[in-house]
Formats: structure tokens, C-alpha cells, sequence
């Protein structure tokens, strides 16, 4: 069953991420409710032990990918938990996306960036290393804003989470953007930038497909690294009248964007 769009079930159920196929291909309507799936790790816990799921009750599940499916609870023990799949679907991806290269901040500022982010569609976070980089998140804290993204997908109603992309450094980034087109658009977040991003928004055509936002670290990009990025194309753009944190310039552009395209 395909549907143009995320289609929850009349009756609001708690969502699960399960990262494997859920659009049964191949498969039969009238079959689907006799394939099964188990949920297990942190998920399963949720279930069973926080929200203490009983034989019968009914979840809703979303893989990340597009995939989604309500599935009925028909067994389980202390650790997995037996689903029955009674419906699923799949949601297209969007047309336009916003990328956002950007530096990370200290502590928790860092997974209230990806949420945030991920809340307003971001489709693709690139964590930055620059000269005045003071964070470099390793593996640790990489699988934390994963559970970021996937927490912040089953709040919101989600159906595929944002690629978050290893750390990356800002010349690696440059060379994978720096090539022109007309559907493709380079930000460089400025305060002294003449042009606000409303301005910019304002002056783009339909054509436009992707946005990549560069966002420096506390510090700000050096004057070599801002020289590089305007080399390669990046347009310089203001956020407002004042200097903003990584993740409140990270937020700023992702709202505009989202309100942009709405």
C-alpha cells in the first residue's frame, strides 16, 4: 500500500524505530497481516518496561527510510518484543533539501541542534572540523545525535531521519559543493554579510533544490577559510542583527527554509 504522504492511523499510537524494510514488496494486501517483526534493544525496552505494552495493543513503526507500518504487539519476552504488521506505507522523499556544514558545539547544545534540526526537515547534517573547531565529536558522540535524530523523528511524526555524515573538513566540503547549478544554492552564515537570508530566500527561484548552509565554530571562520568558501561560491548572509551560536544560527536557517518552501 502506498500513500502520497506520511499517513498515521486514526488512532494515535507511540512510534518505534525498527531499521530494516517495512514496504513489504511482493507481498499481498490481504498477506501483510500475517508477516511479523521483532523489536528489540532500547525500542523493545521502551515498549515493554516504560510504556508496559500488553498482547493486543497497537504501535506504530518507521525505519528511517520512508517506510512506516502499524503493527499489532502478538508476543514477548523480557528483551524482544513479536509485532504483526497490519498496514504500511511508504512516504516520498522530499524534493528540496537543506544541508547544513556545520561546526558543533559544546555538550548537550549539540543534540539540540540535530533535533532541532531534524524537526524542521533538515535532510543532511555535515559536522565540520575548521581551524577554531573546539569540538570534534568521536564515535560516542556520534551514535548520541544518531539517537538525537531517531528520538526527534518519532516525536515529530517523521518518516526518514537526516544523513549525519562523520566529521568533515571544511575543504572536503567546499570540494563536494563548489560545482555551479542553477538548483543548488551555497550559504555562508556572516554577521557582516550585507545580504540577510531573508533577502537571499526572497530573490531565489523555483528552481531551487538544495541548500547547503556552511556555519563556523564560536570563533568564526578565518579569514582563509571565508576567502575559500566565497572561492568556491558560498554567498555570505546574515542571520539577524546579532552574533549567533552555532546551534541558534543553525535553527535560524533551518526555519527560514522550512518557511521558504512552505
Amino acid at each position: 500500500m502506498t500513500r502520497p504522504q506520511s499517513a498515521p492511523p486514526e488512532s494515535p499510537v507511540e512510534r518505534f524505530f525498527l531499521p530494516q524494510p517495512l514496504q513489504l514488496a511482493n507481498v499481498e494486501q490481504a498477506a501483510v497481516a500475517q508477516i511479523t517483526v521483532e523489536l528489540d534493544g532500547s525500542e523493545a525496552h521502551h515498549l515493554l518496561h516504560v510504556l508496559r505494552a500488553k498482547v493486543g495493543d497497537h504501535v506504530g513503526l518507521f525505519n528511517g527510510q520512508g517506510d512506516e507500518a502499524v503493527a499489532e504487539l502478538v508476543g514477548h519476552n523480557k528483551r524482544s518484543a513479536e509485532l504483526r504488521i497490519q498496514d504500511c506505507w511508504t512516504t516520498p522523499a522530499e524534493s528540496d533539501e537543506l544541508i547544513l556544514a556545520t561546526a558543533i558545539p559544546k555538550g548537550d547544545r549539540a543534540r539540540w541542534l540535530v533535533e532541532k534540526a531534524t524537526e524542521l526537515g533538515v535532510t543532511r547534517i555535515i559536522p565540520l572540523r575548521t581551524v577554531r573547531s573546539v569540538v570534534e565529536p568521536g564515535e560516542g558522540k556520534m551514535d548520541k545525535l544518531q539517537q538525537a535524530a531517531i528520538a526527534a523523528c518519532k516525536q515529530c511524526g517523521r518518516s526518514r531521519l537526516p544523513r549525519l555524515d562523520p566529521l568533515t573538513t571544511l575543504s572536503d566540503v567546499l570540494r563536494e559543493f563548489s560545482a555551479t547549478s542553477p538548483t543548488r544554492i551555497l550559504l555562508l552564515a556572516d554577521p557582516r554579510a550585507e545580504r540577510s537570508l531573508s533577502q537571499l530566500f526572497a530573490s531565489l527561484g523555483d528552481d531551487l533544490r538544495t541548500t547547503i548552509a556552511l556555519i563556523g565554530p564560536e570563533g568564526g571562520f578565518t579569514t582563509e577559510e571565508h576567502s575559500a568558501a566565497i572561492a568556491a561560491g558560498a554567498k555570505p548572509v546574515r542571520l539577524g542583527s546579532h552574533i549567533l551560536r552555532i546551534e541558534t544560527a543553525a535553527l535560524a536557517i533551518s526555519a527560514a527554509w522550512e518557511l521558504h518552501r512552505s
